[in-house]
């Protein structure tokens, strides 16, 4: 049980850094989420029929950045002796960077393709916790799952289906607890307010390291 909590809790914290992610490329690169590709994909029907040949290139862009994350993940997965949690904590350290110091050239459009990249490898690492399936970079599946579980509790009174619901609660409110961050900070540091995500970088590798030893304590005391 003690393994499950340290589990939820680093996803809980590394659901912070996905709603940092959102609103700081949302509020800061042209109302761009970089995090996910529906909305995007949205846009390049739109600019596809307005004929902005610009706008289609950008999400183009996006996309295969997208696209070549995933192909990252499910190769390094394969080969690589490190974590995927870790792997993808170092990814998102390693984008901050560059779209700190892409942000100092003005380039807001260019500015997101490092945290197009290193979001879905977030999302692959950590998407599940404590038996439950939810995404630490967007919120649609866990407004559905809390909801439902939620309705399930009221009508059944299943104290599984109510712990599950906590659980996406729980997510939602860590998820946007990173979007107010983001917009606090960049009302004082703008695009620079990103450098900031490496206190959450730090939190998260450090509750990383308490699950991972709650592993060794319980195959040690086996």
């Amino acid at each position: 049980m003690e393994i499950v909590k340290k589990q939820m809790t680093l996803h809980h914290t590394v659901s912070v850094i996905g709603g940092f992610m959102a609103g700081y490329t949302i509020i800061n690169h042209s109302d761009i989420l970089a995090n996910a590709q529906t909305g995007n994909l949205i846009r390049l029907v739109l600019s596809a029929f307005e004929g902005n040949l610009l706008s289609i290139g950008y999400i183009v862009l996006l996309f295969l950045t997208y696209a070549a994350s995933c192909i990252f993940y499910t190769v390094f997965r394969r080969y690589s002796p490190l974590s995927m949690k870790i792997v993808s904590l170092i990814v998102t350290a390693l984008a901050i960077c560059a779209t700190g110091i892409l942000s100092l050239t003005g380039n807001s459009y260019l500015s997101v393709v490092p945290i197009a990249f290193a979001m879905p490898v977030q999302w692959n690492a950590y998407k599940k916790a404590g038996g439950n399936s939810s995404a630490t970079i967007f919120s649609s599946n866990n407004v559905r799952q809390a909801v439902m579980l939620s309705t399930t509790y009221v009508m059944d009174r299943d104290k599984k289906a109510l712990r599950n619901a906590k659980f996406y609660w729980a997510t939602l409110l860590c998820f946007h607890t990173g979007v107010a961050a983001a917009c606090l900070l960049s009302i004082f540091f703008a695009a620079q307010s990103v450098w900031f995500c490496f206190v959450l970088i730090g939190i998260s590798v450090i509750a990383y390291y308490r699950y991972e030893s709650a592993k060794i304590k319980a195959f040690s005391d086996i």
